[in-house]
């Protein structure tokens, strides 16, 4: 599947459009703060937005379109191919949407991924809200094992490696 073509606007800010008409920005931005305990990791610490721009008149629902998953894979292995940052994805739960956005953004970097980047999915629990989230690191990176351990150590308990099932992250009764 090939990626939508993109605009580059600065090495963090990108915007493409679907054949559907809809048009993207996709940006990364300084996420340095989570770290804030590891001051040799943060300055390369970022996280990152996808946000519909515009939506043609008459279209109700934007269709389903893989490209957009290729598009965004590729932007995401683009930024990490320097082997220096690292990106943190944190879901938004403002909508009670989050579960949704959390299981399609994995499943977009399962499909599309080539190996050159490794995804560690995590929720932290604060009070009764969970905040899932995942961080993606070049495989070749040379803090890799400095950032993994540092992740963890973030999202405590609850972080979970890429071979358990998401539904065990996703669908947990609170019990665990």
């Amino acid at each position: 599947m090939q990626p939508y073509n993109y605009i580059t606007y600065k090495p963090d800010y990108y915007s493409f459009a679907s054949s559907s008409g809809c048009e993207y920005d996709y940006y990364f931005y300084d996420f340095s703060s989570s770290f804030y305990l590891y001051p040799d990791l943060a300055p390369k610490v970022f996280g990152f937005n996808l946000e519909l721009t515009f939506k043609p008149a008459g279209l109700d629902k934007v269709p389903l379109d893989k490209r957009i998953a290729a598009t965004v894979t590729d932007i995401v292995k683009t930024f990490l191919l320097k082997k220096e940052n690292v990106v943190v994805y944190v879901c938004d739960n403002s909508d009670n949407r989050e579960k949704a956005r959390f299981h399609k953004f994995y499943h977009w970097f399962k499909e599309y991924n080539d190996g050159s980047i490794v995804q560690l999915r995590g929720v932290i629990r604060a009070g009764n809200t969970n905040i899932l989230n995942a961080l993606l690191i070049h495989k070749d990176n040379p803090q890799l094992n400095d950032f993994i351990e540092a992740f963890e150590i973030i999202t405590g308990i609850f972080t979970k490696p890429d071979d358990d099932e998401l539904e065990n992250i996703l669908n947990d009764d609170g019990e665990w």
